[in-house]
């Protein structure tokens, strides 16, 4: 009989790998770079990417693919997820653009940021770690 996946293990590295990306997200964040925001942004989310494949590996025990990918859009539900993306994408530019707005108040910049960086990694991997779970509820037993 195969051994069944501690569900509260999974949550907990789960969340490890969140608060582990947040800390990076938001020390990123704090750092003044004047004029390459738009780089670090990048950077930031491609780190905040790498966390939610992480998370899916966690739960699922192998990358994650196109199939398994349009199966959670089906799963959580397209427009849910579409709204998701565009909202991130919209937090990230008036991130950039606030960072480029405080440049000149170091400290208020750093803090600021710091705190908006972390904050926004922080929120998008308890939404990717909910979808993951859900999708996990619904056919984890499948694949596992």
């Amino acid at each position: 009989m195969a051994e069944q996946p501690d569900l509260q293990k999974m949550r907990y590295d789960s969340l490890l790998k969140i608060t582990r990306t947040m800390g990076g997200a938001a020390l990123s964040g704090a750092v003044p770079t004047p004029t390459l925001e738009l780089a670090k942004q990048l950077g930031i989310s491609i780190a905040d990417a790498w966390m939610c494949f992480d998370i899916y590996r966690t739960y699922f025990g192998k990358d994650l693919n196109k199939q398994d990918l349009a199966r959670m859009f089906q799963t959580t539900g397209l427009i849910v997820l579409g709204g998701g993306v565009a909202g991130y994408i919209g937090i990230r530019l008036a991130q950039a653009i606030l960072a480029e707005i405080l440049e000149q108040v170091p400290i208020a910049n750093s803090i600021i940021t710091g705190f908006a960086f972390g904050s926004s990694t922080f929120i998008v991997g308890l939404a990717w770690l909910a979808i993951v779970e859900q999708s996990y509820f619904q056919h984890g037993a499948d694949e596992t």
